[in-house]
């Protein structure tokens, strides 16, 4: 199954649905977090090493045109953090942070600002196995402003899939995240986000990956009868070119 196939149809159902009523759930108690089913295969954590690198190709979703190819180096790795450089077209643009297992501890979330996260943003509850989910809720600090807000990310895995992206074919599982951003600021309400991971244990990391995003503006009206307009972000999908280690 080509990512491209999978990616649109599972993105006409995501788009369809009400982010708003997404977001009352952040209201409810949390579930307990199960373990692994007796005898279930799991995904270990990666063991990321300096000099690892991804290379992507981005591309709009909404009108098909490249956004950039784009290339994740490890320019460090040290006892509680892992340093990577961000390189577009060729030119280092950012490093984002990470704590172990991919948990990010400095970096963007998707067409917002770059954020510090304590705890670790909780992309990923290694060791994987499908039907897990888990529930958290991280601090989520500007470093440019100083202003925080409590950030909910609602995220589950589901199935293998064999995902063909042009850097070949690889076995993958599936992780979604629903990510509640918590920057109500005046009439704009939070930024609620999208995005759904093909994770490869071969490589390490993801072989394809997109994100979308939106927020509803209540000043301005756009859903007719009086309701609010939603403003949308980018939506972009990342497959995976190459990898390596220098």
């Amino acid at each position: 199954m080509t990512f491209q196939r999978f990616s649109a149809a599972y993105s006409a159902r995501a788009l369809a649905c009400s982010f708003f009523a997404c977001v009352v759930l952040t209201g409810c108690a949390t579930p307990p977090e199960a373990a692994p089913p007796v005898g279930a295969a799991t995904v270990p954590g990666p063991a990321i090493q300096q000099g690892q690198f991804w290379e992507y190709a981005v591309r709009d979703a909404y009108t098909g045109f490249p956004r950039g190819l784009y290339r994740y180096s490890v320019a460090r790795v040290d006892d509680n953090r892992i340093v990577v450089d961000v390189f577009r077209d060729g030119e280092r643009v950012d490093a984002f942070i990470y704590a172990a297992g991919w948990n990010g501890l400095e970096h963007p979330l998707p067409n917002l600002q770059r954020f510090r996260f304590d705890p670790p943003f909780p992309a990923y509850d290694f060791p994987l196995y499908p039907g897990q989910s888990w529930r958290r809720v991280v601090r989520s600090t500007d470093p440019a402003t100083g202003r925080s807000y409590n950030t909910h990310v609602h995220a589950s895995v589901g199935g293998w899939r064999r995902i063909r992206v042009p850097a070949g074919e690889f076995d993958a599982l599936e992780v979604r995240r629903f990510v509640y951003a918590g920057n109500a600021e005046f009439f704009q309400l939070q930024e609620e986000i999208m995005q759904i991971d093909w994770y490869a244990p071969a490589v390490g990391y993801v072989v394809a990956t997109e994100s979308n995003s939106s927020h509803l503006d209540t000043s301005r009206s756009g859903g007719g009868r009086g309701r609010p307009l939603r403003v949308r972000g980018d939506w972009l999908i990342a497959e995976l070119v190459r990898h390596g280690a220098q």
